[in-house]
């Protein structure tokens, strides 16, 4: 029995591998154009299916805030042309369907200061169906109760907080406070959720190689059922060149008892630091306040007093000093 031989594409002539690919293309051609067909003549045909959809819920009861969470889809089942339902599954997650709640029956049911409401979605039916358009007949709307809980809105004053990650250029640094415009903002929404509201933050701000002093408008980032008149801050972020500058600052004596005098040697720390060049001639030593305290003597067996840096100006950055303990002596 002779051994099945393999036909390798190689083996053809160059003519015949044009005729095969030629073949080849035809017939994927006819294939392509047969899938086309069968799926123009598909969708030309009516079905029933269901989409779900994205739906924006508005018009809430004056003075009230919506403390539940309602699903942020709703499944409809309609009937339509395959056109239609393609077109409308396809842009579902762009165009969300209104609901405004004030437009439909609710029955109420009140519990101390909230208010529980029962929707059901029959009710807004002719009011989605508006919205689809003629193309579909809404069948039904799933699911078919909503249960809505709202208190009443309170409002609160809030301090607003910039969130920023700067990365300054060499030899650059945050020089003074960062200042907000406006500082605080009034917010509405559920007491239950005010009282532990703080702060409002701002999107993050995110720079490298900063030079300059910046001045942006920023977001507010949102928070769940509370609602802000103001959506944007002004953030300004103070920057300056920095150098060093060194001090000598005093050391002064605390504590000392009546009528005894508490001297250090030396009499006097070196101070480095790093100031903006703007204030550098304006960083003078009463700025500072260097101390040792008679009070620690007790106890201390190495016959020396630590120093302790008590004041200090905030436009600095970087502070060293040294000696961080000294010599002392004590007269009469």
């Amino acid at each position: 029995m002779e051994p099945e031989q393999k036909i390798e594409f190689s083996q053809f002539t160059d003519r015949e591998k044009v005729k095969i690919k030629k073949e080849l293309l035809i017939y994927l051609f006819f294939l392509f154009m047969s899938i086309i067909l069968w799926y123009l003549i598909a969708l030309s045909k009516d079905y029933t299916t269901v989409i779900n959809y994205q739906v924006k819920y508005e018009n809430f009861p004056k003075g009230k805030v919506l403390v539940s969470d309602l699903p942020e889809k709703l499944s409809f089942k309609v009937r339509g042309f395959g056109f239609s339902i393609l077109k409308h599954k396809l842009t579902s997650f762009i165009y969300p369907v209104s609901l405004p709640i004030n437009k439909f029956r609710l029955d109420i049911l009140r519990k101390d200061n909230q208010y529980e409401y029962f929707l059901l979605t029959r009710y807004a039916k002719e009011w989605v169906g508006n919205q689809l358009g003629s193309e579909l007949q809404l069948v039904e709307i799933k699911p078919d109760t909503l249960l809505l809980k709202f208190t009443d809105v309170v409002d609160k004053k809030v301090c607003v907080k910039p969130l920023f990650n700067l990365q300054f250029a060499k030899q650059y640094m945050l020089f003074g406070d960062v200042k907000i415009k406006p500082d605080s903002i009034v917010v509405s929404g559920p007491q239950v959720m005010t009282d532990t509201l703080h702060y409002i933050y701002t999107k993050e701000i995110n720079e490298t190689k900063v030079k300059d002093s910046i001045v942006v408008d920023v977001e507010l980032l949102p928070i769940k059922k509370f609602l802000f008149p103001t959506k944007k801050v002004q953030v300004t972020i103070p920057v300056e060149k920095y150098t060093e500058k060194i001090l000598n600052i005093p050391i002064e004596a605390e504590n000392a008892p009546e009528g005894y005098d508490l001297k250090t040697f030396p009499g006097y720390i070196t101070l480095s630091c790093l100031i903006g060049i703007s204030s550098y001639d304006y960083l003078k030593t009463y700025m500072f306040h260097a101390s040792v305290d008679y009070k620690t003597l007790a106890g201390n067996s190495q016959n020396k007093l630590k120093v302790n840096l008590t004041k200090s100006p905030p436009n600095i950055q970087n502070v060293r000093f040294h000696p961080k303990s000294v010599d002392y002596i004590i007269e009469k």
